[in-house]
C-alpha cells in the first residue's frame, strides 16, 4: 500500500487505535495474530462463528473503543457481519458498546478483558433466568401432582422434587459465584483441596 501500512491475513490494513499505520515489530504482530487465531477457534468450540472470535480478538488488543466502521476495515468482514457479531458479543457480555464524545450516536465497542466478570454476568443473567423459569414450572407442577392422587402422580412428584433440589443447589451456587471475587473463590478452593 502506498502509506506503508501492512495488511493482516484478511487483507485489511492493521492500524493502531489512533488510526496511524501499524509500526509494531513483526514479533508483536505475530504474537497478537496467534492469540486472535486461538480466539477464533475458541469461538467455534462454543458454537459461535469464527468471525466472532476474530472480532473479539481485534478489540481485545485495542486501547480505546473502536467504531463499527473501523472494525469492518480492520477485520475485512462485511459491515453486516460485524454488526451481527457485536450484538451477539454484547449479549454474551464480551464487548461493551460505548459512546465517544463528539461522535454523535456512532457506536463504539471495547472488549471486556476480565473473564471472571463475563462469567459472573452470564451466571447472573442467563443461568439465573433459566433457574427462575424452571423453579416456577417445577413449583406449579408440584402443586398439580400433589392434588392428583394416583401412582403415576406420586412417581412424577418424586422426579419433580428431585429437580427442585437440584435447581435449588444450582441457585445457591450461582449466588456464591456471582457474589465473590475470583481471588476469594480461588482461596476457598485451595483450602478445600488441602483438607
Amino acid at each position: 500500500m502506498s502509506n506503508g501500512a501492512e495488511t493482516n491475513d484478511t487483507g485489511a490494513v492493521d492500524e493502531d487505535s489512533s488510526g496511524a499505520a501499524d509500526d509494531r515489530q513483526p514479533e508483536v504482530e505475530a504474537a497478537r495474530q496467534k492469540v486472535i487465531g486461538a480466539m477464533e477457534r475458541s469461538a467455534e468450540v462454543y458454537g459461535l462463528n469464527r468471525s466472532y472470535g476474530r472480532l473479539y480478538g481485534i478489540l481485545y488488543f485495542q486501547d480505546d473503543p473502536v467504531s463499527l466502521d473501523e472494525l469492518t476495515d480492520r477485520s475485512g468482514y462485511a459491515k453486516s457481519t460485524v454488526s451481527t457479531a457485536m450484538k451477539k458479543l454484547e449479549r454474551l457480555h464480551l464487548v461493551h458498546r460505548r459512546s465517544v464524545p463528539g461522535e454523535g450516536k456512532k457506536a463504539f465497542f471495547e472488549a471486556e478483558r476480565e473473564f471472571w466478570q463475563v462469567i459472573q454476568e452470564l451466571l447472573r443473567h442467563e443461568v439465573k433466568r433459566e433457574i427462575d423459569i424452571m423453579t416456577r414450572a417445577l413449583d406449579e407442577a408440584e402443586q398439580r401432582l400433589e392434588a392428583a392422587e394416583d401412582e403415576r402422580a406420586e412417581q412424577d412428584l418424586e422426579k419433580v422434587r428431585h429437580l427442585e433440589r437440584m435447581f435449588g443447589r444450582g441457585e445457591r451456587l450461582v449466588n456464591v459465584l456471582t457474589g465473590s471475587s475470583v481471588e476469594r473463590l480461588t482461596s476457598l478452593l485451595e483450602r478445600l483441596r488441602r483438607e
